[in-house]
């Protein structure tokens, strides 16, 4: 019979063969942070439904026990891997037909599990969202840290903020960062507790939230979010030899500043601000209109370069394309209905765990359909042979059109920017200005505001 410790180790393993899988990259800061030897309460925000608890145990480390909506398990094969996982269900007030005084206990394995010294987590805000922020934040995470303080002696418990931040959550083969926090020493709110224990509770649940501020993206609404992130943006760079996308860990610091210096600078200067917005949605429609991204236009382009990108993207597909073309006749069918389902889904939090855990169900069922046809057509070694070339065929496959997909868009914005010239100079100049502006408005946030004369 396997061990707990030896489940949670293959656990780990399979989370980071599906995340290595579904994100095209995944960035992890703070790791060295972590606090070790010691009971850790994990916290963090929730935007991307059963995607983000599997992103914790990729990277973290520490192996955690998840608190999870009690519905979920209800849900056949996501059952199965919970209980793989060890988790544990949390009975939702809002959830129909849930017995909520069953969370007496869930809070006593989470007593329990920090009083040996393990590690839980949870998601704070209680709900997976779409919204530019962190909703606010229940009081289930600090009454499990002081009750599992007090009752079961774990005062040297830590708490871990961890940030979860997606480019495009719903997207296959999309960017992940994972950002870890400073922990957090309860000790003071436990002695708070013994005087006001509801007044402690919520004392550390705002700290909670604090600390969960420090480590994701909050915009004021979807719009500012997207001008926030051109401004970010334009700010980042004035000009490239070849177009490139910020590494997500850059584009972090970049946007999470410029949101601080926005929010100074809209009680400062709305006017000035109200203006640069204007800009900014003008300068992103011309620019939309002709096919292109900021990045594009801030492309240089030497003909060097972009011949070396064009030769090199060139060959690599080409010795790509046998292989790609085999994984593409294996896996084409599963990847297609797998597409279809998260295409249903109306929530923007459900596609990207409907792609991952459909795929972790179908794509097998594929492949052991075609080894099996394999078999009976050709014998054992042909069935055998399948089974190693379908999921290996289909790694190269999915390269291929990723790779195929960058290399058709570059191209496209490459010809268009060279056929629209004139139009693209004056984008160019215009983005001059606005990176100018966007600098100087950044300065001004830093600058102490003046004070009225008596």
């Amino acid at each position: 019979m396997l061990t707990r410790r030896r489940l949670d180790g293959f656990v780990e393993r399979l989370a980071r063969l599906l995340a290595g899988i579904f994100f095209r990259e995944l960035a992890v800061e703070g790791r060295e942070g972590i606090p070790r030897g010691v009971p850790l309460l994990v916290v963090a925000n929730h935007h991307n439904s059963l995607v983000d608890p599997l992103l914790l145990f990729a990277t973290l480390g520490v192996r955690p026990r998840f608190l999870a909506k009690s519905t979920l398990w209800d849900m056949p094969g996501i059952r199965q891997l919970l209980d793989l996982a060890g988790a544990v269900p949390v009975h939702r007030r809002q959830d129909e037909g849930v017995d909520t005084s069953q969370n007496d206990e869930t809070f006593r394995r989470c007593f329990d599990e920090l009083g040996a010294g393990g590690v839980i987590a949870l998601f704070p805000e209680g709900i997976s969202h779409d919204a530019p922020g962190l909703a606010p934040l229940k009081t289930g995470a600090a009454r499990i840290v002081l009750g599992a303080m007090r009752e079961r002696g774990a005062t040297a418990l830590r708490i871990l903020p961890v940030g979860l931040t997606f480019d495009e959550k719903g997207v296959f083969r999309s960017r992940a960062l994972v950002r870890i926090g400073d922990s957090l020493d309860p000790t003071q709110w436990l002695r708070a507790a013994e005087h006001d224990p509801r007044e402690a509770a919520r004392s550390l649940t705002e700290a909670i939230a604090r600390a969960l501020a420090r480590v994701t993206l909050n915009y004021p609404s979807h719009e500012e979010a997207s001008l926030l992130e051109r401004a970010s943006e334009l700010f980042a760079a004035r000009e490239r030899e070849l177009p490139a996308r910020l590494a997500l860990a850059e584009a972090f610091a970049l946007r999470q500043a410029a949101i601080a210096s926005y929010r100074r600078l809209r009680a400062r200067d709305p006017e000035r601000v109200e203006a640069m917005r204007a800009r900014l949605a003008a300068y992103a429609a011309r620019i939309e209109a002709l096919g292109l991204r900021d990045e594009h236009v801030a492309a240089r382009y030497p003909r060097e370069e972009v011949l070396a990108y064009a030769v090199g993207s060139a060959a690599l597909l080409f010795w790509w394309l046998p292989l790609a073309a085999l994984g593409t006749f294996f896996n084409w069918i599963p990847y297609r209905l797998v597409g279809i389902a998260a295409g249903q889904m109306r929530s923007q939090d459900l596609p990207a765990t409907v792609k991952l855990f459909g795929g972790f169900f179908l794509f097998p069922i594929a492949w052991a359909i075609w080894a099996v046809l394999a078999g009976l057509s050709f014998g054992a070694g042909a069935a055998f042979g399948t089974l190693l070339l379908a999921p290996a065929t289909g790694w190269y496959a999915m390269r291929f059109q990723e790779r195929y997909e960058r290399f058709f868009d570059d191209a496209v914005a490459y010809l268009r920017v060279k056929w629209r010239r004139r139009r693209v100079a004056e984008l160019k100049r215009e983005r001059d200005a606005l990176h100018g502006e966007v600098s100087d408005l950044a300065k001004q946030a830093t600058e102490p505001e003046e004070k009225e004369s008596p």
